[in-house]
């Protein structure tokens, strides 16, 4: 029996309501957040940045039925096929709830005070979420992903903290592992994007469940 983590939460703390005047100039704030409902504990966790943006500004905010989502869009196979081949389950969670498909978008808010305190509250709710599910292992194929996790942050000059994960190699697994926090000594992957035109080519791909399969069976021997 799977074990989730509900993700409930109000609609002020995630997109801090477009009624909220100190975040009135950010557009996509009236588009809604789009969210899963919810996120499987001790499995692999991908990470994604945010939700693309079809162009219907009328589905508005909801939570995502993961369940039925992963059955009907072409995002989620790699994730299913990973899982598969590894015989571990996976979950999937974006560090942004808004709703754009140009990531430039995001680069363009941290231009602006108000904009990157905006980046910022968000990320606090994303990284309770993720403490709470408890990854065995975690895939980041998203290189904005990998910045906000903090894996490029200067502590001498405070920049780049964001989430305030520290990462280091371990030569043993060929892999990061998380050296802080509740999730200490967990693996990440950093890798390119799984799905679109920019995703991993075969190889790399095939070459990545292998890994992760080592990684597991060396998880396995402790």
């Amino acid at each position: 029996m799977s074990i989730f983590v509900k993700i409930i939460v109000f609609d002020p703390l995630i997109c801090f309501s477009s009624n909220d005047p100190l975040y009135s100039s950010i557009e996509v704030l009236q588009r809604g957040y789009a969210i899963h409902d919810r996120i499987k504990k001790g499995s692999i966790l991908f990470l994604g940045i945010n939700p693309s943006f079809s162009g219907n500004p009328k589905s508005m905010s909801h939570f995502i039925n993961i369940d039925e989502n992963q059955k009907n869009h072409p995002y989620f196979n790699r994730f299913k096929d990973i899982s598969l081949k590894t015989k571990l389950s996976w979950t999937h969670y974006d560090l942004y709830f808004f709703r754009e498909t140009r990531q430039n978008f995001i680069l363009k808010l941290l231009k602006d005070a108000v904009g990157s305190d905006f980046l910022f509250k968000q990320l606090a709710v994303s990284k309770k979420v993720i403490l709470d599910a408890q990854p065995k292992i975690i895939v980041v194929s998203n290189a904005l992903s990998r910045h906000f996790l903090g894996f490029d942050k200067n502590k001498e000059k405070n920049t780049g903290v964001w989430m305030d994960f520290d990462f280091v190699f371990d030569q043993e697994i060929g892999t990061y592992r998380i050296t802080n926090t509740e999730l200490k000594n967990v693996p990440v992957f950093f890798t390119s994007m799984l799905t679109d035109q920019r995703a991993l080519d075969n190889g790399s791909y095939e070459r990545l469940i292998w890994h992760i399969k080592f990684v597991l069976s060396k998880l396995n021997e402790n």
